[in-house]
């Protein structure tokens, strides 16, 4: 028998990524297109189950072995009903059985994770938090998500729907968010939250989309460095509160946003300075992630590993 690998699926409500994953975290197979969310949950579950089906075939061909499928998706998840509950980024989902509809289609067993706790995991296992026990990750993305790893392991909460950090509140009474409270910090540092902020300040109306945003804060735009100063604001009270209530090792930051890490972090920085108790504030350290659009294909793999493994540990 050839290699074994697991395939691990991250989806976003932009952008679809599946790969086959091996036991090093390796990724040998990778196949990406758009999720074209707006359709709705039927035409993306073909999706999802053609792209499965084009990966397995491609490792089978070659000469390994899937031992079973892992899905990253976005919102509300129950992991133990394998049913996405809600997601405010994939229009029309709601009680949508997703684990099931694929595991029928597809005939691999099939588990399924919040993307961001999947994320999470990727970036503990063989990314920014390597190495340490206590960890946080944020994807600034369409939306922000979050996910935690306190004493080595995922933690899912009594629900498996902790980790939503994004819908921390940081401004009460302050926008709307696509959850339906108000205040969120998602609103305000995501990569839609930053682009609504810029054509606030700056009295367009067009689109003007986060790679543009980026290039006018390098170009010096006072508006898109303002609307990254705030967005990081907004990040260092969600921080603060992180920091007082968990003492963790290490808040990593991933998504699309990243790029522009020098325009919001030390905003970031000095709000969660200002706020946080002094001794976890010193402590903890705020870093990049290291895996890229790949860390949620990878730490969805990874939970499987460790299910896997002879110990039920992954290697760290």
């Amino acid at each position: 028998m050839g290699e074994s690998f697991v395939i691990g699926m991250d989806l976003g409500g932009t952008n679809l990524r599946v790969a086959a994953v091996g036991a090093d975290g390796g990724v040998a197979e990778l196949f990406r297109e758009q999720t074209l969310a707006r359709e709705g949950p039927e035409p993306v579950i073909e999706r999802i189950v053609s792209a499965l089906a084009r990966v397995s075939a491609s490792v089978t061909a070659s000469g390994g072995f899937v031992r079973g499928v892992v899905l990253g998706a976005p919102g509300v998840i129950s992991s133990r009903d394998g049913t996405v509950v809600a997601s405010p980024n994939l229009p029309g989902w709601r009680d949508v059985p997703l684990r099931d509809r694929v595991a029928a289609a597809i005939g691999l067993p099939v588990l399924l994770e919040n993307d961001a706790n999947a994320a999470a995991f990727g970036e503990y296992w063989r990314g920014a938090g390597a190495g340490c026990e206590s960890m946080v990750l944020l994807t600034l993305g369409t939306g922000v998500g979050g996910g935690l790893v306190l004493g080595g392991e995922l933690w899912r909460g009594a629900d498996g729907m902790a980790g939503e950090i994004g819908h921390m509140t940081v401004e009460p009474g302050g926008r709307t968010c696509r959850c339906g409270n108000a205040g969120c910090l998602e609103t305000y540092a995501s990569a839609t939250g930053i682009a609504d902020r810029y054509r606030e300040l700056s009295g367009v109306e067009e689109a003007v989309s986060a790679e543009e945003i980026h290039r006018r804060a390098h170009e010096g735009d006072a508006n898109a460095r303002q609307s990254y100063r705030e967005a990081g604001r907004s990040l260092g009270l969600a921080f603060a509160s992180l920091v007082n209530l968990l003492n963790p090792e290490r808040i990593i930051v991933g998504g699309g946003v990243l790029p522009a890490w020098d325009f919001f972090m030390p905003a970031a920085e000095h709000e969660m300075r200002r706020r946080a108790f002094a001794a976890p504030a010193a402590r903890v350290r705020l870093a990049p992630a290291a895996l890229g659009d790949l860390a949620g294909v990878t730490g969805a793999a990874g939970l499987l590993w460790r299910q896997l493994a002879p110990d039920g540990k992954t290697n760290n």
